[in-house]
């Protein structure tokens, strides 16, 4: 492993969030960097980390990080870390949520998709859901427009994504293309995991980085491997041991087409053939909360915050 950028312990205040953002060498664009650089909050309470897996440094990520440095600008990431994987390993993305859980420096722990469309008051969002209920498993749904004209990425307005071309496999309500609300069909998974066929609980996920440890972070086990799983994974988990789910009924990101974004030629680990993974569906039967495989760094973390409270 080694860091692109690396935010040491003490350079900055502690941070509220800590967004983790994934790569495996297929990001072509890196618009979710700049919308995350634009919030109505102070960035100072913010972090921002960018995982790769494999040995590789994205260059035009480097060139926005250059750009900055030219114009004298704050360094759009806090912390780019590169775990240096041989090509010969297929990536898993639940050992790179664990990177960026370990270096994270925020109180809340946000996982996103590294490509997605967010508002300027996105973070703002989230801070206020935890300050109404800090144990809280926050989902935030991603509407999806499939129209190829967004390929390449420009920058599209809300309008246009809400226009045509949209994806609505569920009960969404679309009021002048602004306002959109689920309706009243969103309820906890604990209730009924099957809506997990329903939205898109791999989209945005949000929870106390401590609750997070508490349960053991990602699974790392071998059924994880690739395109399937996902955070819904510890969803499952944190269900079991207590917590609220929540899905935000009326407060979204956005998403626009390009190629490859369903993990098409992508190796799934066991699935039930609608994209969600059968050994995590299984979690909430097994009434487990610890991981199959739990990251060994973690595990140190979270046996000693238990030794430490008790």
């Amino acid at each position: 492993m080694r860091y692109i950028i690396e935010n040491k312990t003490g350079i900055q205040k502690k941070p509220k969030i800590s967004i983790i953002l994934l790569d495996w060498k297929v990001r072509e664009s890196f618009h979710t960097i700049q919308y995350l650089n634009r919030q109505d909050i102070n960035r100072s309470d913010y972090e921002i980390i960018w995982v790769e897996f494999y040995n590789y440094v994205a260059k035009p990520l480097s060139d926005i990080i250059e750009g900055c440095k030219l114009s004298n600008l704050p360094m759009p990431i806090d912390q780019w870390i590169v775990l240096e994987y041989p090509d010969s390993f297929y990536y898993h993305k639940h050992v790179m949520y664990n990177s960026g859980i370990l270096h994270a420096k925020g109180d809340i722990i946000v996982i996103m998709d590294s490509d997605a469309i967010v508002k300027t008051d996105f973070l703002s969002f989230i801070i206020n859901e935890f300050d109404k209920n800090p144990n809280i498993i926050l989902h935030i749904e991603e509407i999806r427009n499939f129209d190829h004209k967004f390929y390449p990425f420009s920058y599209p307005t809300l309008e246009e994504i809400l226009g045509n071309g949209i994806a609505m496999p569920y009960e969404v309500k679309v009021f002048n293309k602004t306002e959109i609300n689920l309706g009243k069909s969103v309820i906890s998974l604990k209730e009924d995991p099957n809506l997990m066929h329903v939205y898109n609980y791999g989209s945005c996920f949000c929870i106390k980085r401590d609750n997070l440890i508490a349960i053991g972070g990602a699974d790392e086990h071998i059924d994880y491997l690739g395109h399937i799983c996902g955070p819904y994974e510890m969803t499952f988990r944190l269900i079991n041991a207590g917590f609220e789910d929540r899905l935000s009924p009326s407060y979204f990101i956005y998403h626009v087409y390009h190629p490859n974004q369903g993990g098409d030629n992508n190796y799934c680990g066991p699935n039930n053939g609608r994209g969600v993974s059968t050994t995590a569906i299984a979690v909430s039967e097994e009434g487990r909360v610890l991981p199959l495989k739990e990251n060994e760094e973690i595990e140190k973390l979270r046996t000693q915050n238990y030794l430490s409270s008790s």
